[in-house]
Order: structure tokens, then sequence, then C-alpha cells
């Protein structure tokens, strides 16, 4: 018997203050009022402005105002908006697109969608989610990402263009409330400091809710949000044909993640054997301890079977879940402060050349406990992993991006080369594991043993270094065919040191045995660990394991402290440092043909273009630590894109159709999965699955029968699929047998935090009068179940690690 843990999130939308009713749709395409028809957005995927009907990428674009009158403030609200974009709840950036996120929040793995402000690259996804305060535009680009941009990604790229200072004297101010003592404010001001010269803009922001639950055991409420930022913008136009555009970002975020509850799991493993460690109690029923069990069966003669209290302290947290109650005893915090700077050089050489240079600089600091650090997410104190003081994590990066844009032979070619490179420094402080104490009894020798707690810390050290080169190129063939075609070069440096500290074993059995020297009826026996007892209902009636546990003081958080030892102590060779070098060459090319009159003379197509795409992603390798085996080489993650598309305006631009088929074809997919080290402690970490293949289809149509109605609907459909995945199995009757662990075929599973089927559907109305405009609109999101664990069958049960398919209704 396991536990997973679920983590609920209301889905009541806020209500805006100023802009209930007059805002225009949130990812609609605007209406012209004079032509009542659907007009053109313009985007930047190819670094250069063009129709996104006109672009042969898989794109979908917002701008400012849609965003802001969408009550849309940061990016995990687009993905209510886009097809294949999906952007989880939490105080970091969990992206997805196309099935294909990181679920990890630690700083040693690259995100395979990148993220970018004003062109400068974030690399930390807990330093993502910026809040939108004053955007000129989002644009969401599916698929792999590398001809055109800075890093290298497998998943697409989120490019985020903030409004510029305006040359007048102006500003805005609006705000929202909503339930759970929702306020949010921003404010902007533009204020020329030279007329026509040098232009200035500061905006702040802030964004404060309750949390959504209730920590009966901490008293915290989890599911806040308290986000502080500031950001300020100055425009130089020393002459007309250079622009330096200078940006400084500060946010402050102090919030209490969402916490989890638990649920015991049932029939949870491969043929039956329960193949995970679980949370177990013994002996004296108040003494938490883990005990090897086989569905509850004794594995071995004379092992004291699972007790009660475990299972009675994970109904406890299950029986809070519908009243978002919780129990976990580690208080949660999330606090992130957050600098970054950019300076931005635009230079037209001439006109059909353009350079352009993108300088960054970022600072960040981390701490606190996010995430679930309460392994067993009961009021027990089982098993966690968290920072100890809440120590934080410093991280500082550089950047520096060079583009070369232009067109050549009379305009027919139009092309952009690149380099890129990028320097990241994080000291990622200390993270501790802790348990409690165990034991077993073996009655026919009258013996207990006495096991010491897995325990022990960890400090990263991390240094990235990346170097790219890239270009892309699209000539138009005929007036109706277009190639394009790059290349990308990417070498990626990683060097890590990890410090471990373990359990000091001889210390923790002195402070043991010292605790339990007065009870009565027992022969300790210290250097083989264990005791003999004569009469064991005496012995569980002074409760050994409870003496022991309290005879070590709780540190700050809560948590024991047990004596640690470094592990060079224990383990003189163990690989402490490490680095690797991989580089990487990824092309990309395709083929796109737009409609000629004579498909666009009918009247039922006003414009049309159809496209094929070739292209492939990179994603750097880096390493895990793995306890005292020291630290695992994880390979980069590589991928194979497929796709097909088309964008079609319809019935005099009153109708808009836009699609992409597409396939993805992955070789050695990081993924978060749980192994055992070489003492059989489970540890959480990332490894690859050989191959993988996604394919689906994505579909965004828009129709306006009538002036002023204007209808939408987008749509998602994924089919995932592991072709190669063999792994491990955690059998119980292995571990105790010290016989090699099974190999199991998990390639049937489903991936992990992402649904196979979403959709929208959307209706808003434009209505004219006196007082003004009025755009009442309603909308319906679907997301399909989601399986949340880390694996479906080596240690968990699919139907109770699914979360349910749910529609969300919005209207305003």
């Amino acid at each position: 018997m396991s536990r997973v843990f679920r983590q609920n999130a209301p889905r009541t939308p806020s209500v805006c203050l100023l802009a209930a009713l007059l805002n225009i749709p949130g990812h609609a395409p605007t209406v012209s009022a004079q032509s009542m028809v659907l007009e053109e957005v313009i985007v930047t995927a190819r670094k250069r402005e063009e129709a996104i009907q006109d672009v042969p990428v898989s794109i979908t674009a917002f701008t400012g105002n849609q965003l802001r009158d969408a009550g849309i403030t940061n990016l995990k609200d687009l993905g209510y908006q886009t097809p294949g974009l999906q952007v989880d709840q939490s105080s970091s950036a969990q992206i997805w697109i196309r099935g294909i996120g990181q679920r990890d929040d630690g700083s040693r793995v690259d995100g395979p969608v990148g993220v970018y402000v004003d062109g400068l690259y974030l690399p930390r996804k807990d330093g993502q989610l910026l809040d939108l305060i004053d955007v000129q535009s989002v644009q969401v680009l599916r698929g792999p990402q590398g001809t055109l941009f800075g890093k290298n990604t497998t998943g697409g790229a989120l490019l985020v263009t903030s409004n510029p200072p305006a040359e007048t004297l102006g500003g805005f101010v609006d705000g929202r409330v909503g339930n759970f003592n929702r306020m949010d404010l921003r404010a902007s001001l533009s204020v020329p400091l030279i007329d026509e010269t040098l232009l200035s803009k500061l905006t702040l922001g802030s964004i404060e809710r309750d949390g959504y639950q209730k920590n009966v055991t901490t008293g915290q409420e989890p599911g806040s949000e308290d986000r502080q930022s500031a950001a300020l913008q100055l425009r130089w136009l020393p002459a007309d044909t250079l622009t330096v555009d200078t940006l400084a970002y500060y946010s402050d975020v102090d919030e209490v993640q969402p916490s989890t509850t638990c649920r015991l799991l049932v029939d949870s493993s491969f043929n039956g054997e329960d193949s995970l460690f679980g949370n177990r109690v013994g002996i004296g029923e108040t003494t938490p301890v883990d005990i090897f069990d086989d569905n509850d069966t004794p594995v071995r003669p004379g092992f004291i079977g699972q007790s009660q209290v475990y299972a009675d302290a994970c109904a406890r947290s299950a029986a809070g879940e519908k009243d978002y109650e919780v129990t976990s005893d580690i208080p949660l915090q999330f606090r992130l402060e957050n600098l970054l700077l950019g300076v931005t050089v635009d230079w037209e050489i001439n006109d059909s050349m353009a350079l352009k240079s993108i300088t960054g600089y970022g600072d960040q600091e981390k701490s606190g406990n996010a995430g679930n650090p309460d392994n067993d997410a009961t009021d027990l104190p089982l098993s966690s992993r968290y920072r100890p003081d809440g120590n934080p994590s410093k991280r500082d990066h550089w950047s520096q991006e060079l583009q070369l844009n232009g067109s050549a032979f009379n305009d027919n070619l139009d092309y952009t080369f690149g380099l890129f490179a990028m320097k990241e420094n994080i000291d990622d402080g200390t993270d501790r594991s802790s348990g409690t104490n165990w034991g077993y009894v073996i009655p026919d020798a009258s013996v207990m043993v006495i096991g010491a707690p897995n325990t022990e810390t960890q400090t990263y050290e991390l240094e990235n270094t990346t170097y790219a080169a890239f270009f892309q190129g699209s000539y138009d063939l005929t007036q109706n065919l277009e190639l394009t075609a790059g290349v990308r070069w990417t070498s990626e440096q990683r060097e890590q040191s990890v410090e471990l500290e373990l359990l000091d074993e001889d210390a923790y059995y002195d402070i043991a045995f010292d605790a339990i020297a007065g009870v009565q009826g027992i022969t300790p026996l210290q250097d083989l660990g264990v005791v003999l007892y004569s009469d064991l209902d005496q012995v569980i009636a002074q409760d050994i394991y409870g003496l022991i546990q309290s005879a070590f003081p709780l540190d700050a958080d809560g948590q024991p402290l047990y004596p640690l030892v470094p592990a060079t102590e224990v383990v003189p060779d163990i690989q402490q440092d490490i680095d690797e070098t991989w580089d990487e060459w990824t092309p990309m090319v395709s083929l796109a043909y737009h409609l000629s009159d004579a498909f666009t003379a009918n009247g039922l197509v006003d414009a049309g273009m159809f496209y094929v795409t070739y292209s492939e992603g990179f994603k750097s390798g880096t390493f895990e630590p793995v306890g005292v085996d020291g630290q695992a080489v994880v390979e980069p993650e590589t991928v194979e894109n497929y796709e097909f598309g088309w964008k079609l305006d319809l019935f005099d631009a009153r109708m808009r159709f836009n699609g992409a088929v597409f396939r993805s074809d992955y070789d050695q997919m990081q993924l978060r999965q749980v192994v055992l080290d070489s003492t059989n402690i489970p540890r959480v970490v990332f490894r690859n699955a050989s191959k993988s293949r996604i394919e689906g289809i994505e579909l965004e149509w828009t129709w306006m029968p009538l002036d002023g109605l204007l209808i939408m609907a987008t749509g998602s459909f994924n089919d995932y699929e592991y072709l190669e995945f063999e792994d491990t199995q955690f059998s119980t009757r292995a571990l105790v047998a010290q016989t090699e662990l099974p190999l199991v075929d998990r390639s049937a599973e489903p991936f992990a935090e992402v649904p196979e089927t979403t959709w929208t559907f959307g209706v808003q109305y434009t209505l004219e009068t006196a007082l003004g405009t009025f755009v009442p609109r309603i909308d319906y999101s679907y997301v399909d179940e989601i399986f949340m664990g880390l694996d479906a069958g080596a240690g968990q049960n699919q139907n109770q690690t699914t979360f349910d398919d749910y529609g969300l209704w919005n209207a305003r």
C-alpha cells in the first residue's frame, strides 16, 4: 500500500473591476468597425513583422489589449486560451507545449519551452512567471525552436514583447477584485524626458489573494498569491536609424504554494506486487516506522504487519480534500526576488539590412519550502525533503545575442544570422531529506531491530555555459511558393558540484541507545543495533521507538535533527564534481504555398496558405545526484518534428480557419523517475526514456456570421506514446532476497501532467450604444483527464493518480 498526493485548486474565475463587460476577447482576432471583417494580427516569429496568416509556423498571438481585457495577468492564464499550451497553477511557470514540459523545480534541468521577454531569454522556470503589466504582444510558438532564437528548445517558445514608452505624457491605472480577497492593481506612466529623443516609462503592479486551502496542522492558508513588481523602461533615439531600449524589471514574490493531500493506493504494482516503500507505523502504534510488505502481507515471517497509525493519518488528510483542508506538518513558503536587466540596440544599417544586439543580465534569490516538501502529506513527521531554515538558492546569468537581419535578391530572400552566448552561475543552496526511525520485531528470536532513519543534506553549485550560431532564410521561389531553411550549432557546457552529508550512524546509535537505557525488560546490544526482550507487550507499552525519536531535537521547520558526516568519510571515492560538453547541429526546412488568385477569385476563399515543415530540436544534458552513487549523467534530449499546416481566410474575411498536424519523434526524452541507489533508498531523479512519439492536431476557428457577433473555437488532440521505455521494478521480494531487480516495460504508460484533448468555445457580441461599447462574452474550456503519477504501474495505481476531466465556464 503506497500513497498518492492530490492538489485541488478551485476553478472559480475572478471578477474584473474595470473591464467586466467593456472588453475585447481574450484570444479572438480584432474586428474592423468599418468593414466588419477579421483583421490581421502582426507577429515577429521570424524576426520581422508579418501578418500571422502569412507565417508558416504554428503560432497563436495576443495583443496587449486582448490580454488586459481578458484579465490575463501572467503566463499561466494563457493556458485557457491557446491550443496545445498548458501552464500549471504554481508560483513558478510549469509550461507545456504539445505535451512537452518540465515537472522538476530544480535548477539542474533546462526547460523545453523557451521564454523570452523583449528578446531576453529567461533560463529558470521559477523566474518565468512574469506578471504581464503592460504588454504589447505575446506569441506562442509550437514545436522545436532554434534557428531564430538564442536558446535551442524542443517544445516551443513564448515571446513576450513589452509596450515601449509613449512619445507623449500618459498612462493608465486598472485593477480587479475577486473571491479569496483578490485585489490586483497596476499602473503605468510614460514621461518624455527629451522630446522625440529620450522617452521613459514606469510600470507598477501588485497581485494579492488569500489562500484557498486551510492547513489544520500549521495554520497556514496554502494557495495564496502575493507578487509585487516594477518595470522601468528607457527608449533613446539618437538617430533615425538607431534605437536603444533599456529594461529594468524587478519582482518580489512571497506566497504559500498549494499543498497536497494523502490517499492510500490499492493494487499499485506490476503483477500484484507492491513495489515501493510505504510509510509505515509500527511498534507501540505511536511511532512511524518503515516495514517491507507485499500488499499488506508480511514478506518475511516474523515482521510486524502494517499499523493503522499511518493509514489513519492519511485518512485524516484525505477527509479534508473537499473542504480544501490539508494536514501537512511542514510549513510551505515560496519566496523569490527576481531582477532582470536588458539593453537592446537596433541599428538600421540600410534599407535592406539591420543589426540587433540584445544584452541581458538576471539575478534571482529563491528561498522557502516550495513544491511539496512533505513526502507523506500527513501530520506525521514521516518523510520530507525541504530546505532547512529556508536557505536561499542564488542564481545570476548574463547573455549576449547578435542578429543580422536583411533581405537580398530584389527582396526575394529574407534572412537572419545570429550568435548567442550565455553564462549562468547557480549556488543552489542546501536541501535536506529527513525521515523517522524505524524497526521491526523478530518474535521467534525475541529480538527488536533498531533501524536508522534515511536522512541526508545536499548542497549544489552549478555553472552552465551556452554558445550558439544560427541561420535561417526564406526565399520566394515563385510568387506563391516560399522555401525556408535554417541550421543551428549549439554547444552546452555543464559543471556541477554536490556536497553530500549522510547520517552519522555511530553518533545516531549512541544517542538512540542512551535514550532507552532505562527501559525495563530489555537487553541493549548497540553494536548489533538490536535489543533483546522477554515480554513484547511490556516493551511495546514503553514505546521504545518513541523514546528514541524524542531524543533528537527539532529544527526550525519542526523536523528532527540527526547527526551528519560528509559523504566522503563514508564513501571516500564518491563523485562530487562532474563536467561535460555537448555539441549538436539542428536543421529545419519548410515549404509554403500561398494560394494564387485563381483559388481566391470565387469568393469562398479570400486568402490561404499551406505549409510542410521538418525541424529538429535539442535540450542540454545534465547531471543528477544519486546519493552515495555520486552523480549520474542525463543525456541530451533531441526531437525530429514533421508538420503540415494551413491558414485560411474565408467568406469575405468573416471566417478564419487555421490548423496543424504534427508528429514529434523524441530520443532520450528527459523524464522524472524513481530509482533506487546502491543502498536501496528510492530517489526521484531525471533519467532518459529511450524513444517516444507525440502525434497531434491543433485547430483554431473564428466566424463572424453577423456584424458584431463573433464565434470562436480551438482544439488540441494529441496521442502520446513511449516507443521504448524499459525500467527496473522496485520489487519488495527482490530487495529482501537481495536479488537483481526485475525489468519492466513501461512503454504503454500515459504521459504525465498533460491531457490528450483540450478544446474551447466562445461567443461574444459587440454592442454599440450611446453610453459606449459593450462586449458581453461567454467561454467554455474543456480539459481531458490528466495522469499525475511518476509511473503507472511500477509503484502507483493509474486510476488513483489520474485527475478527472473537467470543463470551465467563464462569462463576462
